[in-house]
């Protein structure tokens, strides 16, 4: 054995020959290792002399040390080494068994060499890269040992103020991906990382938001912070991204899912509810909030150094979210907020955690398109035009967004307008409102939903509560309540996190302004952008609303999603809900853009086409009203933008616009929705009366109208009054016979005659109750705001209530609602407990009564009043009277007797001349209500003759001819001259003949 020539003499015999080798003393300080028995007095060094060659030179050659250190980290037991008389085994940094550690280690000595000393480390770090990249590249060499683990270890151990672990990761990444092909090294450094992650992933999959350690972001900090090593961002994002076609619910079992799943709210769909387990009067825990806030701020920091490490991180991150958006699509879907807990949809999609906190990081990635930096202005409104197949070319990451349902319709065949290219700020704009959509509405829903639900078991807990305290029905419902009110308070909580809500407001802000300047973008502004295909605002312009519609609507709103406007109209409403509104409450400016933009797109059906979207608006233009509003925590908060905004005096136009088009022909809306959307106008018209401005505006609409009555189109104020009408009588019709149902079964229930019942028809008796009681409910609230808004109106508006077209009809009704009230048959409708059913009829009695003297100067009025048939008699006034004695109304009694008394004289005087003409030939008689006609006319189409009045009130409602459907404007028809002046002589006749006979 002694005679075999040791293989590294002569590396050493090459070493010694030459000046530029590596200084052995620099070696040992560095590496901590020595060719030197004798260890040069040093005992804390492994000898490698026995393993390579043994030589006290002071030069080493470049070559043996390489070899030297290769050796150091091949070997198993590093013990083997010590230097003679050390004693004992080994330990400390020189005998680290750990390579990579080991490497790491004389990395951070090798910096810290100073002088003369720093340039001969140059060479020795470049060794120990080149022997850290082999481990990289050929881990088996050195099997069994973990380089995933020893990598974890050192990211845990590194400390915020050094720099040298991220350095010597970004060298040796760099080494690697210069020592290889491409994917080669894409390979190997995923081989040694994925462990890395997975176990890392292991440990947040079991923690919440309070147990989550810090020490998670700062190791996945390693992979995205520096340009230079941007491969690794690409393993991370690599790593956490599932395969193409995975399920929405997916994307929660990938690393970045489970920080996302970190929440207020429980982790999956079926998971448990951990906060707010006991009733409290604390609505809001400010220390949940501190690390929720903390936790998502950590999340968006990763996402974005994903985004600025390079442009391939940033092309796999956007497509991440992309596909993460669109497999969770059916979130957005009406029964996917319904039906949370069917065992089909558990896995199909991400839970609200997952989204929720997702939404909150891409609106946290909007912070710079907000105020007061504003670049939204350069998100181009063509986004959603580009074809799938141009995505690709033109930079469209969102996947389907050609089929997001758009503010105007397409020409069918046409192809819409798209830019050439679509930046950064587009993109990340129209993913966090594809984003909201998918995650925060359907929580706002969840929670409205839930709300009722715990609304309902409280009642029944308080009613059990009293009959029967300890039974088990009382301790399963006391059990439900505690269940529903953390579900509440967790969702609530959740979406209304301070930080977030400000981010949230703000970018909703920025996306109001976005809207406003682009439907307001001026023609010769858009022909500059169609030559450039570039359609962004740029600028903001902040032009006034001049008219209903801007007088150049660009075609690019036809590529305009709905979901924008939704979305707002969303948040808004959400706001009612919270006790503090903490934000809103004080950022004016956002109050300002909400504004404007509700005033230009909910007025107009030339850039909104989509009514339930425009009566939307009229819901979140209630919550900036500075008063209380009805079903609402919201507190009164001050604004300013009925008094002092530029454009204040186009809100009255803009309501009545939105009040008809839920009515109109191919506009309508089923009834209980198109009443839910009345009643925030209601509300919205109540406040605007007490500003002089504005019911001035009222007034200048109504004269307008009574200028237009038979233009082609009839005036707005004119339909708002006739659909106030058809309102009113229906739901006051509705609300009687309800109560009139109500008052039977009550009856019945009451003489027991439910006791012969079995428990099923019981309980079915008991759920038909309540039902109409939810409806009768429901229609007095809105026919008691309907009446009262007629109050208003009819104080200072009264000749357009009293023209040919109308007055009958309002008459007619308001003779008929007091009838009912205070006549002989009043009785048929007094329940028990009217309060519950919302039931006041004493207050409606008296908004009648000032409605009859609103309008008693007008004779047309009295004489209306006076001749209809089938509610008014000589004694309705006096039974009114006698009602009004008893509510508190007195000072009403004075007028109303007046008024009776006027309308008797009229009627008695009308009686006599009808009687004088009611002989009248068939021909003069209007065919559809069979009165003599005083204004005959020849409707185009079927050649009928009607009067006037009664065609103008027909088509108010119904733009067609009565007799054969054809469509008809009250412009078309023609006056009948011949056979009026007939009519006239026959009249005049007849008069002339009673004179002589007196």
């Amino acid at each position: 054995m002694t005679s075999v020539q040791n293989p590294f003499a002569a590396l050493l015999q090459e070493g010694s020959a030459t000046a530029d080798g590596v200084s052995h003393k620099l070696v040992e300080e560095i590496l901590l290792f020595t060719l030197n028995k004798e260890g040069g007095g040093q005992q804390s060094l492994a000898c490698l002399a026995d393993v390579v060659v043994e030589t006290s030179e002071e030069r080493l050659g470049e070559d043996l040390v390489a070899h030297a250190l290769f050796e150091r980290l091949m070997l198993s037991d590093t013990s083997d080494c010590l230097l003679a008389g050390g004693g004992g085994k080994g330990s400390g940094e020189a005998w680290e068994p750990h390579a990579i550690t080991y490497l790491h280690g004389a990395f951070v000595r090798c910096q810290r060499m100073e002088g003369a000393k720093k340039a001969g480390s140059a060479k020795i770090q470049e060794l120990i890269l080149n022997n850290a990249s082999t481990c990289m590249r050929q881990p088996d060499l050195f099997a069994p040992q973990s380089f995933a683990s020893q990598w974890l270890e050192l990211f845990e151990q590194a400390s915020e103020h050094e720099t040298s672990t991220q350095e010597f990761l970004v060298l040796v990444a760099c080494k690697v991906v210069e020592e290889d092909e491409p994917i080669e090294a894409l390979g190997a450094l995923k081989a040694i990382f994925y462990p890395l992650l997975t176990e890392l992933q292991k440990r947040i999959a079991k923690e919440n938001l309070i147990t989550i350690k810090k020490n998670i972001f700062w190791v996945l900090g390693f992979f995205v912070k520096d340009k230079r090593a941007a491969v690794l961002g690409e393993i991370l994002i690599d790593y956490t991204t599932p395969n193409p076609k995975a399920k929405g619910g997916e994307y929660m079992d990938t690393l970045l899912g489970h920080l996302l799943c970190i929440s207020i709210l429980p982790k999956t769909q079926t998971g448990k509810y951990e906060f707010f387990q006991q009733l409290s009067l604390n609505q809001t825990d400010p220390a949940l909030w501190g690390l929720l806030s903390h936790h998502q701020q950590s999340t968006f920091q990763l996402v974005k150094q994903l985004l600025v490490l390079s442009p391939e991180t940033k092309r796999k991150t956007l497509q991440w979210i992309a596909n993460c958006l669109d497999a969770n699509v059916s979130r957005g879907h009406l029964w996917s907020s319904m039906n949370l807990n069917l065992e089909q949809t558990m896995y199909s999609t991400a839970s609200d955690a997952f989204m929720t906190s997702l939404c909150a990081v891409l609106t946290r990635l909007c912070s710079p398109l907000c105020v007061p930096s504003l670049k939204v202005l350069l998100v181009d409104p063509t986004y959603c035009a580009v074809a799938d197949k141009d995505r690709q070319a033109k930079g469209v990451s969102l996947l389907k967004a050609h089929d997001e349902t758009c503010l105007l319709p397409t020409v069918e065949g046409e192809e819409r307008l798209t830019a050439e290219k679509y930046n950064f700020v587009t993109e990340i704009f129209y993913m966090t409102h594809k984003c909201f959509e998918l995650a925060n509405r359907p929580c706002i829903e969840r929670l409205g939903r839930v709300m009722r639900e715990l609304q309902n078991t409280q009642t029944a807990y308080e009613d059990v509560l009293r009959s029967d305290p300890n039974n088990d029905l009382t301790k399963n419902l006391f059990r439900m309540l505690v269940e529903q009110m953390q579900q509440v308070l967790s969702i609530r909580n959740t979406l209304s996190e301070p930080t977030n809500d400000t981010e949230m407001l703000k970018f909703l802000e920025a996306s109001a302004i976005w809207l406003t300047e682009v439907a307001l973008m001026p023609r010769e502004s858009y022909e500059q952008a169609l030559d450039k295909r570039d359609f962004a605002p740029q600028i903001h312009r902040n032009l006034e609303l001049l008219s209903d519609t801007p007088p150049f609507v660009a075609p690019y709103m036809q590529s305009v999603p709905e979901s924008i406007i939704d979305n707002i109209s969303a948040y808004l409403n959400f706001c009612r809900r919270l006790n503090g509104d903490q934000f809103i409450h004080i950022y004016y400016s956002a109050h300002d853009a909400f504004f404007k933009m509700i005033l230009l797109f909910m007025g107009s059906s030339g850039l909104v086409k989509n009514p339930h979207l425009r009566a939307k608006l009229a819901e979140a233009l209630e919550f900036l009203l500075p008063t209380q509003i009805v079903n609402s925590n919201r507190q009164t908060f001050v604004t300013h933008v009925f008094d002092n905004h530029p454009d204040r005096l186009k809100v009255v136009r803009s309501l009545l616009n939105v009040f008809v088009s839920i009515e109109m022909t191919g506009q309508s809306v089923q009834f209980e929705q198109k009443f839910n959307y009345r009643r925030p106008m209601y509300a919205i018209m109540e406040f605007l009366w007490t500003k002089p401005e504005h019911v001035q505006c009222f007034r200048e609409l109504a004269i307008e109208a009574e200028e237009n009555m038979e233009a082609i189109e009839p005036p707005i104020f004119l339909r708002f009054i006739n659909l106030l009408i058809n309102d009113a009588i229906f739901l006051l019709d509705e609300s009687l016979s309800n109560l009139e149902q109500i008052k039977q079964l009550q009856q019945a229930q009451d003489n027991g005659e439910w006791n012969s019942l079995s428990q099923n028809e019981r309980q079915q008796q008991v759920t038909n109750l309540h039902h109409l009681g939810m409806l009768a409910r429901f229609d007095n609230i809105l026919g008691r705001d309907t009446i009262n808004l007629l109050k208003l109106l009819t104080t200072e508006i009264k000749s357009i209530f009293c023209h040919n077209s109308m007055v009958d009809r309002i008459a007619a009704m308001l003779n008929y609602f007091l009838l009912h009230l205070v006549g002989p048959r009043k009785e048929r409708f007094k329940v028990k407990d009217k309060k519950e059913f919302d039931f006041d009829p004493a207050q409606t009695v008296l908004e009648i009564s000032h409605i009859y003297i609103n309008l008693s100067t007008d004779d047309s009025f009295c004489l209306a009043v006076s001749q209809d048939g089938r509610s008014y008699s000589d004694q309705l006034f006096g039974f009114a009277e006698n009602i009004l004695i008893r509510i508190g109304g007195g000072q009403l009694i004075g007028d109303v007797s007046e008024f009776a008394a006027k309308v008797k004289k009229m009627g008695d005087a009308y009686k006599e001349e009808q009687e004088l003409l009611a002989d009248a030939p068939e021909e003069y008689l209007d065919p559809i209500i069979s009165s003599l006609m005083t204004d005959p006319v020849i409707l185009p189409s079927s050649k009928v003759t009607v009067d006037r009045s009664t065609i103008a009130r027909h088509l108010l409602s119904d733009q067609t001819d009565p007799f054969n459907r054809e469509p008809l404007t009250m412009d078309k028809v023609k006056s009948n001259v011949a056979l009026k002046q007939e009519i006239d002589q026959w009249i005049e006749g007849k008069r002339s003949a009673a004179r002589c006979k007196s």
